[in-house]
């Protein structure tokens, strides 16, 4: 088969290469890949600014068809239709035994396209039994090659952030995340939620709106951004702030969008330190935190949102591409002319 592969360490040095059917294992399960999404690790890892271990055949976010299962597989069975994390944990450490399995420390860990495990920028892929889930009836499999940076968002609003019927949450970036955000928000009863973002983000704004958004701003041509959201908020600040773009400016304007006693929860990946004033969460008694990955619980719950429309990702799926087309697919992530790229021809 061909797969997409990380071949060595520095930036670019991505290509197709050929490489030798996959074989499950004891435990394991073949997955014929229907859809994979670029993600914007994987554009890190492109440009050498992120962990991975070369080579390795890149791509996390996955669906497809089991068509194999290796000896001792008892749960899933040929012709079942899976999704999964990429994070093949331990089990056995601090963070696994006390309910942390997204932050395993396992030093042999295998994460799906990233260290030790081929990834799914191929035909075929091998994945552990344990960590599949099943694709609910109703859902594509386009859709639920989604369901990875979908289950993040889950993990942050539903499992850890304390979302209040009748909240108004503020989500800053209009990219998969927030748009992700926008309708979990909803979902856990937020009666109103604003979305910020900049002046090319215009047609992302849009989406954002068709999704539930009931006011967006673009920050950058409305200086008094932080006003608007306070005259919307009867003069409190949002409930509840999102920030979902990873960019400087936002989080420190996170601390202004926010409430006396509100909650600020980050996404968002800056790359690098940025300066913000800490004292605004003692003074405004704030609550911040931050979330990595998911948990096997996200997945359950986030499956069944997707499965009842709470979550609906199809219009965040804006390009769809063959694996010959990768270059064009990582342009159109990195000039943010695309929401989610799927490779759907993977031959």
């Amino acid at each position: 088969m061909r797969g997409l592969m990380k071949t060595a360490r520095g930036p670019g040095n991505l290509e197709i290469r050929e490489v030798p059917d996959p074989r499950p294992r004891r435990g394991e399960v073949l997955v014929r890949i229907a859809a994979a999404g670029i993600c914007g690790s994987d554009v890190h890892i492109k440009h050498d600014t992120a962990f991975y271990t070369p080579p390795i055949i890149m791509g996390h976010e996955y669906a497809g068809e089991v068509i194999a299962v290796g000896d001792g597989v008892e749960n899933i069975n040929e012709g079942d239709r899976v999704t999964g994390p990429a994070t093949a944990y331990c089990g056995q450490c601090f963070h696994c035994k006390t309910g942390h399995m997204n932050r395993c420390t396992a030093s042999d860990k295998r994460i799906l396209g990233v260290s030790r495990a081929n990834g799914a920028f191929a035909r075929y892929m091998v994945v552990p039994e344990y960590i599949v889930h099943r694709v609910p009836s109703g859902v594509t499999l386009e859709e639920a090659a989604v369901a990875e940076p979908t289950a993040c968002v889950v993990h942050t609003l539903v499992e850890c952030t304390p979302i209040q019927p009748g909240d108004t949450v503020l989500v800053q970036g209009p990219g998969t995340t927030g748009l992700l955000s926008v309708q979990i928000a909803k979902a856990m009863g937020a009666s109103r939620v604003i979305v910020t973002g900049v002046t090319s983000d215009k047609w992302r704004m849009d989406i954002a709106e068709r999704l539930g958004a009931d006011l967006t701003i673009d920050v950058q041509a409305e200086p008094d951004a932080v006003e608007i959201v306070r005259e919307y908020t009867e003069g409190l600040g949002a409930d509840v702030v999102v920030e979902a773009s990873g960019a400087g400016p936002a989080r420190r304007q996170a601390f202004e969008f926010v409430r006396v006693a509100g909650n600020i929860s980050l996404i968002g990946l800056q790359g690098k330190p940025i300066e913000v004033n800490l004292d605004d969460i003692v003074t405004k008694e704030l609550r911040v935190l931050g979330t990595w990955g998911t948990l096997p619980s996200t997945w359950v719950t986030t499956l069944r949102m997707m499965a009842s429309r709470q979550i609906d990702v199809r219009p965040l799926i804006t390009h769809r591409i063959s694996l010959d087309e990768w270059r064009q697919g990582f342009d159109y992530m990195e000039s943010r002319k695309a929401i989610k790229v799927l490779f759907t021809d993977l031959d």
